[in-house]
């Protein structure tokens, strides 16, 4: 089912890799992908702990948005230009007053709009926080072009909304602290495949040798990881495990 909804929605499952974090995902996630037909997956060093490290990496970010509702041709510059200097200021001023240590803060703004008459919303950035109306309709006739192909040049455009989005940007965190690489014999286990009972290899995360073949069993904290026969787990400088899916 998973497979076909990919499909559908124009998506070729060999063009990704399968992101497997929580403590139960990645258990059967290479199977999972082999059915898809994802060539690759990657587990991340601590895939139960995914969510509160994207916390702790994540840039702060503040979006802003104001509805104008207007035609184009109505439009009051300086007001377009107050609000997004409003936003920008504001942004600023949230971002300013977190804990955290921020390294630089990039500002971008946007406008949504269509043509009278239509329903459907097209963004385009913006080059600066003052433009003017024929900036905008330039911009938009382009992006409208671009995504229907046609030019529509005797029907009113109107500004719907302008966009602002104020980031952050968190120095960079070290992820390979995340695992302590530490020698040790595996274990042994008898598991199951679809060719029988194999005598398999169990290790533990912190001593998976940089490459490692299956059929494997890799244990951890707060996951544990199944590869097949076939499959083949390497291991990059951040601690991630990148598996090759067999056919």
């Amino acid at each position: 089912m998973a497979r076909m909804v990919s499909l559908s929605l124009g998506a070729d499952p060999r063009d990704f890799a399968l992101f497997a974090f929580g403590g139960a995902g990645p258990l059967h996630a290479v199977d999972l992908a082999r059915e898809l037909g994802v060539p690759h997956v990657l587990v991340p060093a601590r895939p139960g702990l995914t969510n509160a490290l994207g916390c702790v990496v994540a840039d702060f970010r503040q979006d802003f948005v104001h509805s104008v509702n207007r035609p184009l041709d109505l439009l009051d510059a300086d007001m377009a230009a107050r609000i997004l200097a409003q936003h920008e200021a504001e942004g600023r001023r949230v971002i300013a007053a977190e804990t955290a240590g921020v390294e630089t803060i990039t500002v971008t703004h946007a406008a949504e709009m269509q043509f009278i008459g239509q329903t459907h919303l097209l963004r385009v950035a913006l080059p600066d926080a003052a433009p003017d109306r024929a900036t905008l309709q330039e911009l938009f006739e382009q992006a409208y072009e671009a995504r229907f192909r046609v030019s529509l040049p005797e029907i009113r455009p109107a500004l719907i909304n302008l966009l602002t989005s104020v980031v952050g940007q968190r120095p960079d965190v070290d992820l390979s602290t995340l695992i302590t690489r530490a020698p040790a014999q595996p274990g042994l286990r008898r598991v199951w495949f679809d060719t029988g009972w194999l005598d398999t290899p169990v290790w533990q995360r912190e001593a998976v040798p940089d490459r490692l073949a299956g059929p494997a069993i890799v244990e951890q904290m707060d996951t544990t990881v199944l590869l097949g026969p076939g499959d083949v787990a390497r291991t990059d400088a951040d601690g991630n495990l990148l598996i090759e899916v067999a056919p």
